[in-house]
């Protein structure tokens, strides 16, 4: 096929491709459809780059490919046999074979999850519902499912997360209601509306009052469990002597605050449930705020729910607000719900966005490439929002191969894609990889305890919902006796640091040396007694939190709990605190350049263990080491010069450590070229 060369032919073009991808069922594209698929991206691209008489960039070596396809699918570079085992393929087609292999592989499940947590903020550590959401964004990453289903289900979401783990989406803005409504805008529909919680938006088109009716769709939203709360009435009706089949009023040998006390002392059984579930409140409304100041409406007017934009929503009295308000936003006909998700893949694969605000869409949002984010829009509808197919057409485009721009692109106005931007790599991906030098290919480790904690709870839970009522009452007094001696030893511990502070102050070595004593004695007391009685509510109901590790083994970013602490070395590099979405960045930093210089993890990788080490001990000649280290550091062969300059340094293991150091702090290892 030619390349297109005027607006006519782009229409034509176009108009072609759209009907291919109209007239066949929403499946897996097959290799014939993600090829032509990817032609037409290309010639799109170069459709545009014509018309501006922009050159596009050349066409990069087998060795860059290698080491970017790596990167931007796997998350990592490739180990030293991967990379030698590529460069010496004298295959045709060996790219696109990379590329789908890539595609496939646990690796790609591996930064996928990445790039999903740092969008939807996952702390896998808060609560009780941080493990399981955690577990089912990774399931849903595993299972490739499809991304309209992925937020359908998320947003429809309502429980115990023992039950649906989805709803840690929720969870994660607990009693929040309308800061998640906001976040729910920015994340899907890559609309910031936060401003219209307050007042008018000033610069888009969206009043306070069309906030409120969009936030309607869930504002019957309640964070506690009715499940829990009807096992709580039938333990407080159970002491009261009131068994029947229904709830019944209190007895009248009880007053009113009598058994209110009662009520309140079972509740601590179930105080994990109160803040980790959510359900619908039909006595609960959305009204607008009491400092309501515009002419549309009255402080304290009930809003009913509305739409912001697109087609509206017609309720009926016997439908699910919520599951509506999920519909609404992951239909194809949403205006803006596919292109967003298809304009952030795109800044994933090539750096920027055709929109440069992945999050910030408006009415009056100039699209320089209009014609080519309909045609990624209608690539994505097509294979049924199939992330892992739509990227697959994206990686098989020329456009992926050329050399990367080093100019850097306007924060205004368009773009022409001649080639990918230059970029560091990700604090994750810098990470993983140096993860590959040390240990080789672990793709295929996983955090067990991830999967086995979370499937402990749950297994709990499900014990303790089918608990008869004198069972759960009996393990009531169990709990608070145990929170007795718990609240007790913590006593001590505290009484014990105050008087070791005292004697650290009037210099009484031998009483300061017996409290220290006393208070690792403590310590042990308190390990002993969580490990003996650990088949209470306590643990029960308590994912423990999980260490940074998680194994004795290397493990890949992905494999950790989320996110990183700070002070880490994923954390120095830029990567998410959680807080908002997509806060992760590559700036550069000191403590970065202290770390790439100095830093235990770099250190480290000069050990004999490590699989870099153990490739130099295992070639003998200078040359066959020097190669060792390019293609493990660089993903390519040395050049002559490089042979000549370097082989002389690889007699002695002090200047091969200056030569590793060297390397990893350049450029060249840094960013995806």
């Amino acid at each position: 096929m030619k390349p297109i060369v005027t607006s006519l032919h782009t229409i034509i073009f176009l108009g072609v491709n759209l009907y291919v991808f109209t007239t066949v069922s929403a499946k897996p594209l097959t290799p014939d459809k993600v090829r032509i698929s990817s032609r037409g991206i290309d010639q799109l691209v170069a459709s545009y780059l014509k018309e501006k008489k922009v050159a596009a960039n050349p066409i990069i070596d087998d060795a860059t490919f290698l080491r970017r396809s790596y990167i931007s699918i796997n998350g990592r570079i490739p180990t030293s046999a991967e990379a030698r085992k590529f460069l010496t393929d004298p295959a045709k087609g060996k790219r696109e074979t990379l590329v789908d292999t890539l595609i496939e592989s646990r690796g790609y499940k591996s930064q996928m999850f990445n790039f999903w947590a740092d969008l939807l903020r996952l702390n896998t550590n808060q609560e009780k519902f941080g493990l399981g959401w955690h577990n089912w964004i990774l399931k849903s990453v595993e299972n490739n499912k499809p991304y309209n289903k992925f937020v359908n289900e998320m947003l429809s979401a309502e429980g115990l997360p023992s039950k649906n783990p989805a709803v840690g989406y929720y969870l994660r803005d607990r009693n929040m209601l309308l800061d998640n409504v906001s976040n729910s805008a920015q994340i899907f529909l890559g609309t910031q509306i936060g401003c219209a919680q307050c007042h008018d938006h000033p610069f888009d088109d969206l009043t306070q009052k069309q906030y409120y009716e969009f936030a309607a769709f869930i504002g019957d939203t309640s964070y506690k469990s009715a499940a829990a709360e009807h096992m709580l009435n039938r333990m407080t009706e159970h002491s009261m002597g009131k068994t029947g089949a229904k709830p019944r009023s209190l007895a009248k040998s009880f007053s009113k605050k009598e058994a209110k006390k009662l009520k309140s002392d079972y509740a601590s059984t179930f105080r994990y449930f109160k803040r980790n579930s959510t359900s619908t409140d039909s006595g609960k409304t959305l009204r607008l705020p009491k400092d309501y100041k515009y002419n549309d409406g009255k402080p304290g007017d009930l809003v009913t729910p509305q739409t912001i934009f697109g087609e509206p929503i017609k309720l009926t009295s016997t439908q699910d607000k919520q599951q509506a308000f999920a519909d609404w936003i992951t239909s194809s006909k949403n205006p803006r719900f596919t292109k967003v998700i298809v304009n952030r893949l795109w800044a994933k694969v090539f750096g920027r966005g055709i929109v440069r605000s992945l999050d910030d869409w408006s009415e009056t949002t100039r699209i320089s490439h209009p014609e080519l984010l309909d045609y990624l829009c209608e690539i994505m509808k097509s294979s049924n929002y199939n992330v892992e197919q739509f990227l697959r057409v994206l990686y098989h485009t020329r456009l992926f191969q050329t050399a990367v721009t080093v100019d850097e692109a306007k924060s205004s106005g368009s773009y022409d894609f001649h080639g990918p931007l230059l970029r560091r790599m990700s604090a994750e991906q810098i990470y993983d990889s140096l993860t590959v030098l040390q240990e080789g290919n672990v793709d295929d480790l996983q955090n067990h305890d991830i999967k086995d904690k979370w499937e402990n709870y749950v297994k709990n839970v499900e014990t303790f919902f089918k608990m008869s009522v004198p069972e759960l009452i009996k393990l009531d007094k169990t709990v608070d006796n145990r929170e007795k001696e718990i609240y007790a030893q913590r006593s001590t511990v505290r009484k014990l640091k105050l008087e070791i502070a005292k004697a650290e102050g009037t210099g009484d070595t031998k009483k300061l040396k017996t409290l220290k004593k006393n208070l690792s004695s403590q310590y042990a007391k308190n390990k002993q007694f969580i490990y003996k009685n650990g088949d209470d509510t306590i643990t029960m109901l308590t994912v423990q939190q999980l260490k940074a590790k998680g194994s004795k083994a290397a493990l890949r970013s992905s494999q950790k709990p989320a996110p990183a602490k700070p002070g880490t070395f994923i954390r120095q590099f830029g990567s998410s605190d959680r807080a908002i979405t997509n806060a992760s960045h590559t700036q550069a930093s000191i403590p970065q350049a202290l770390s790439l210089l100095n830093g235990k993890t770099i250190d480290a990788l000069t050990y004999k263990k490590t699989a870099l080490a153990r490739g130099l001990v295992q070639n003998k000649s200078s040359s066959t080491r020097l190669e060792h280290l390019y293609l493990s550091i660089y993903s390519q062969m040395p050049s002559e010069a490089e042979r000549q300059r370097y082989e002389p340094m690889m007699q002695s293991s002090k200047t091969i450590k200056t030569l590793i150091k060297a390397m990893l702090n350049s450029k060249r290892f840094l960013f995806v070229q």
